[in-house]
């Protein structure tokens, strides 16, 4: 297989790359609302009205059915009664928490199967302190470096609370199975701050996780994530001004429905990277609003443990090493970079036996994009015009190609779709087009739209502009455009349907 040269890996990588862990691998199947060609279709534009119920189709690891069930209640002022009693859990433990405001100074830590936490509410955005109606757990004086929540068991629910200033992840759930996380709010008080904590929501490693009407705030890298994990719901979330909004990692089988990712840097992202053992895959994306991701980059340069803090400002979408992933029923637009950016894991790690641990996962295919809803105002500033060649090379890339697209052609703006022209292996001479099987069809898009998707031949066009004098008339001419409904991306998804949770 040929290799990428390492400067183009350099600039490819920085159109996002994001921390990666480990778990092993399991299957189950479950029916999908996407029809695969050659069978009857359903509404392709409204799959199922969506909304699975969990506790219909996962199996439970852990059940309080036949225990008697305890419920300790706290209120502020009772940190350290608090923090005792859950040193001390039994399984099957409801731990109330009365409304108002809770100051910790170091992370709550749950060790124990079969454990609710509940509080009066969430509170509104901005709410540092509880109300009468809401219970805010503030980790502002915690230790550095910890948790606000940290948890690992079996049957774990956690809903009504506001996890606020942790130092690391606020919420962080690992190792653990049948796992609800319910109207909680994590924030960070001040915007734009690399030191604040790096995760909002973050379970991980772990099986039968639901995350819904929860919302997330300032996270120094993503807002909500959820990775290495099988069977996972995520819906009707907010994630806002966060680096990432929302992330799928290295997952099999998520449903993602009904959210809002607005004013991150980057919006709505799912990818696998190399050396964890599962291999992510039957992802459907449905019903979010992903728009106005423009927000510049604030993740710490030396702190993140990933290349987070290469992302340009203005990404949409992100899909990397990833495959079998439907895009139906969602709205992208004012994404000043680009809608959605599908990308190769050759392009983060270019030999390909350090994708072994997930079966060779570094290739994207089967990429189904229909019925969606595209509003405009995206790709004209690409990493809100400030590019940096040093922090965020691809961005760079991206905006001096389209700067000379712009005088020279009249193209001022980058297409709906792009695609790094990498997968299913580097280009060759003979390779079929769209091997990868990346559709995009059915789609709404503004009358000014000229062409939706763009092949970028990154290999190539990164060589002409970074070549001793550049040559941006023959990187221009490398790139490839085609309108909604031309070969070769006007396929009709893939076969077999989703897997789904």
């Amino acid at each position: 297989m040929n290799r990428l040269s390492r400067a183009v890996l350099v600039a490819a990588l920085s159109l996002l790359a994001l921390p990666a862990c480990s778990d092993d691998d399991e299957d189950r199947q479950f029916a999908s609302p996407n029809p695969s060609p050659g069978e009857p279709a359903t509404d392709a534009g409204t799959p199922d009205s969506g909304t699975p119920d969990s506790g219909d189709v996962w199996p439970a690891e852990f059940s309080c059915t036949d225990a008697q069930r305890k419920t300790l209640t706290f209120n502020p002022g009772q940190e350290q009664d608090l923090q005792n009693a859950v040193n001390d859990l039994q399984p099957c433990t409801t731990v109330q928490l009365g409304a108002g405001t809770f100051k910790f100074d170091n992370a709550v830590t749950i060790r124990q199967d079969g454990i609710t936490i509940v509080g009066a509410g969430r509170g509104a955005q901005g709410e540092g302190t509880g109300g009468a109606a809401s219970t805010v757990l503030d980790f502002s004086n915690a230790a550095a470096n910890t948790n606000g929540l940290d948890v690992v068991g079996k049957l774990f629910t956690v809903k009504d609370v506001a996890l606020w200033n942790a130092k690391k992840d606020a919420l962080r759930v690992e190792n653990s199975s049948n796992v609800f996380i319910q109207r909680i709010r994590t924030e960070w008080a001040v915007e734009n701050d690399e030191n604040n904590g790096k995760y909002g929501i973050y379970p991980v490693k772990s099986r039968y996780v639901l995350i819904e009407d929860c919302e997330a705030y300032n996270a120094a890298d993503a807002g909500i994530y959820v990775g290495q994990t099988r069977y996972t719901i995520v819906r009707r979330n907010i994630a806002k001004k966060n680096v990432a909004g929302i992330e799928i990692e290295n997952t099999r089988f998520a449903y993602v429905e009904g959210n809002t990712a607005i004013d991150n840097t980057t919006g709505l992202v799912v990818f696998d990277l190399p050396g964890n053992p599962i291999k992510g895959t039957d992802i459907l994306i449905t019903k979010n609003t992903i728009t106005g991701n423009n927000r510049p980059n604030f993740a710490s340069v030396t702190a993140s443990s990933s290349t987070v803090s290469q992302v340009p400002a203005g990404t949409g979408t992100f899909i990397l090493a990833s495959r079998r992933v439907e895009f139906v029923g969602n709205t992208w637009g004012d994404n000043g970079a680009v809608d959605i950016a599908v990308l190769s894991g050759l392009a983060i790690e270019p030999n390909p036996i350090l994708w072994s641990a997930g079966f060779f996962n570094f290739n994207t295919g089967d990429v189904s994009i229909h019925d969606n809803t595209f509003l405009g105002g995206s790709g004209a500033n690409v990493d809100n015009g400030q590019p940096d060649l040093q922090k965020r090379p691809l961005g760079a890339l991206m905006f001096n190609l389209y700067a000379y697209g712009k005088a020279v052609h009249g193209v001022e703006r980058v297409e709906h779709v792009l695609w790094d022209g990498i997968d299913p292996a580097p280009r060759a001479e003979g390779r079929e087009p769209n091997a990868l099987n990346l559709c995009f069809y059915n789609n709404t898009v503004p009358a000014t739209t000229k062409q939706a998707v763009v092949d970028l031949d990154l290999q190539s066009v990164q060589a002409y502009l970074t070549a001793q004098t550049p040559n941006p008339a023959a990187a221009w001419a490398a790139t490839a455009r085609y309108d909604q409904g031309a070969e070769p991306f006007n396929c009709r998804g893939f076969a077999p349907a989703l897997d789904l949770p």
